[in-house]
């Protein structure tokens, strides 16, 4: 009997060896990913507790972040665009926190609906603002303020006819990388003399006072944020 004990123990040994470190294994695999889990949500909730302009000021920070885009820019644009209400419509029907057209969500691979989360409207508003500041085409050099009125405008108005106001003002020699001058040729693409002239692509715009205003009030929100979080 004591033979036949040995005998099972020698057999069972190595087994139970393997089953214990299987089981220290998972216990280690389980202690890392709580430990992982919750860094993440201390570096969440460390975000989300700055609330210096908004409720969603830590997701203006994670997102401008990953955009290079200055948060604060982003507030600026929400509080202009929606005073921070995800679930406002516009007579225009723009949706959400940023106020995106549905047609130019779907071009970028996002429905309608999707618009009213709040994650989703600021990240397509950053990827817009990126993409109206390639094509702008300004430089590494351009004033920073300038920059940030001409990108401005693209998110109101579009690219093209910003684009257009650009070509107008090339093409009477005038200074096409100064805001004021491009805000006036803007304004001239309501006559059918220059929307009809042969640079301009996009025809006739009657916009031009509404992005004008848009422009300057989403800059004096930024400066005042910039302001506020500077203190």
């Amino acid at each position: 009997m004591t033979t036949l004990l040995k005998t099972i123990h020698r057999a069972l040994a190595p087994l139970l060896f393997v089953v214990v470190g299987v089981l220290l294994s998972i216990v280690v695999m389980r202690v890392v990913v709580r430990s992982a889990t919750s860094q993440e949500a201390q570096s969440v909730e460390k975000l989300s507790s700055h609330r210096l302009i908004s409720d969603y000021d830590g997701l203006f920070m994670r997102v401008g972040e990953h955009y290079g885009i200055d948060w604060r820019l982003l507030a600026a644009i929400a509080r202009a665009e929606s005073k921070f209400r995800p679930d406002v419509v516009s007579k225009a029907g723009a949706v959400g926190l940023m106020q995106i057209m549905p047609y130019v969500a779907r071009r970028m691979g996002v429905e309608r609906e999707g618009l009213f989360d709040a994650e989703v409207s600021v990240t397509l508003a950053a990827r817009l603002l990126k993409e109206n500041d390639d094509m702008l085409r300004l430089g590494r050099n351009f004033d920073s303020e300038e920059r940030l009125r001409f990108v401005l405008a693209c998110y109101n108005a579009g690219f093209l006819r910003i684009d257009d106001a650009r070509r107008l003002a090339r093409h009477y020699e005038d200074d096409a990388d100064k805001w004021s001058t491009v805000a006036t040729y803007l304004a001239l693409l309501a006559e059918e003399e220059f929307y009809e002239h042969e640079v301009v692509e996009s025809g006739a715009f009657h916009g031009s006072e509404e992005t004008v205003a848009y422009v300057r009030v989403v800059m004096r929100h930024y400066k005042r944020f910039c302001r506020k979080t500077e203190r």
